[in-house]
């Protein structure tokens, strides 16, 4: 019986380290993608298209690859550093005509901004990305036009309706182009 229970403890331990060592091996991995940002393919853009589809991005348009949320927080926070205008809250709320996307965004800049555009990705409560659009896209295209307060250092709330919007809770964002009074432009490259 002593015998038995000392294997038995044995087995435990090193199944115990070896699934420490595969969790670990298995997290890196998936931390550790060089490239988090691609080009969106016409193929890709065109997944989403049809009667009762959100928008999608347009094509050559910069996305997030499939990435962990505190992985693509980072890579956003360095894609939008010099950006005019940035998210600063996200989410993805039942409401009852569905689920809604709602941001919050800041500007930067120092010009009135008119209409912006960009691309939001939807996450669960766990930090995966899920479904926000008919392709089974993580990601969803969002506008504005006709903006009246997002002046310099003011915030607007956006809310837009998602008609298939799986699990998402959370949501990030970027803004990809804004328009100002004055007539100027910004677009991301």
């Amino acid at each position: 019986m002593r015998k038995t229970m000392l294997i038995g403890g044995i087995c435990l331990a090193v199944g115990l380290a070896l699934g420490i060592l595969l969790g670990r091996f298995w997290l890196e991995r998936e931390w550790s993608q060089p490239s988090v940002l691609e080009r969106l393919s016409a193929a890709d853009a065109q997944r989403s298209t049809g009667k009762d589809a959100d928008p999608a991005p347009a094509a050559g348009s910069l996305v997030l690859r499939n990435a962990p949320v505190a992985l693509a927080r980072r890579a956003l926070s360095e894609l939008t550093r010099q950006d005019p205008v940035v998210m600063i809250v996200g989410d993805v709320g039942n409401t009852d005509r569905g689920h809604e996307l709602h941001l919050d965004l800041k500007n930067r800049g120092k010009c009135q901004v008119t209409a912006f555009s960009g691309t939001a990705y939807g996450y669960d409560a766990y930090g995966t990305p899920r479904p926000i659009n008919k392709g089974g896209e993580y990601y969803v295209a969002f506008s504005e036009e006709n903006v009246s307060d997002l002046g310099p250092n003011q915030t607007h709330s956006l809310a837009m309706l998602l008609h298939h919007a799986d699990i998402a809770s959370l949501a990030i964002a970027q803004v990809d182009r804004v328009t100002c009074s004055d007539g100027t432009k910004w677009a991301r490259n």
